[in-house]
């Protein structure tokens, strides 16, 4: 009995609910259409106060191409007058910069591989420090290969106490370079291994003379006359084709 009056109560509340539009309909559809277009011209994408440009642009008006290479257009644009003016302005634009002092090495904990460098006089292989039996190939390679390059071993071996200590081991050798690091490029470009300049003094006349070596000029002998020059023998006759040749030495 319950169910029979909700039913029926539900079907008053249906009666009394208009129903809703359907957009999808072909009544639906229609009233759209004359509701938007009552005037009965064609639907646009651009409105009245639309900033986008419906006529296409040809590409050779297309911004940022110049013409400068065009004689008729920069005679056409340009004058000897206005040529003048821009030379003044750049002119009274440019700037010389002035050289500055070199600013200071920034201050870190970082250990520096230059100042390393450059403060060792040895080479590479050559061991000046002690190391342990621990302190091996095998594990220089292993312990090595940690690392991106020979600078940043070298970073990291200055840091954990080297070149005296070898807490990684990656020095065996003893010659205070991790992992094959080379010095030579930066003593190179500090000009250490430069060859020293040999500086010579000067020695006095009365000097030289005390032991025995004299300053006087040496006499220059007079030029000797060249030794006449024999004439030089006759030729012998060159024999012609067909006559008999003499070889008789009598």
């Amino acid at each position: 009995m319950r169910i029979t009056v909700g039913l029926a109560l539900l079907g008053l509340m249906a009666g009394c609910v208009s129903p809703l539009p359907d957009s999808r309909s072909p009544d639906g559809l229609a009233g759209r259409a004359a509701a938007v277009n009552a005037d009965g011209q064609p639907l646009s994408a651009f409105g009245d106060g639309s900033s986008v440009d419906t006529t296409p642009t040809m590409a050779s008006e297309a911004a940022g191409i110049s013409d400068e290479q065009d004689f008729a257009a920069v005679s056409a644009r340009e004058s000897i007058e206005s040529d003048a003016a821009r030379l003044e302005g750049y002119r009274a634009n440019y700037q010389q910069v002035q050289p500055e002092a070199v600013p200071d090495r920034p201050s870190g904990n970082s250990a520096s591989i230059v100042q390393f460098a450059l403060s060792t006089t040895n080479s590479v292989g050559q061991p000046l420090y002690q190391r342990s039996g621990l302190s091996g190939d095998a594990r220089a390679r292993r312990n090595c290969s940690r690392y991106t390059s020979a600078d940043f071993a070298q970073i990291a071996f200055l840091e954990s106490g080297g070149p005296k200590r070898d807490r990684y081991g990656i020095d065996p050798d003893g010659d205070g370079f991790a992992c094959a690091w080379d010095p030579a490029p930066f003593r190179a470009a500090r000009g250490v291994a430069a060859t020293p300049t040999v500086t010579t003094e000067s020695v006095s006349a009365a000097e030289l003379e005390a032991i025995g070596i004299t300053t006087e000029p040496a006499t220059v002998p007079a030029p000797t006359q060249p030794a006449p020059v024999a004439p030089p023998a006759p030729a012998q006759p060159v024999p012609l084709p067909g006559n008999t040749l003499n070889i008789s030495t009598e």
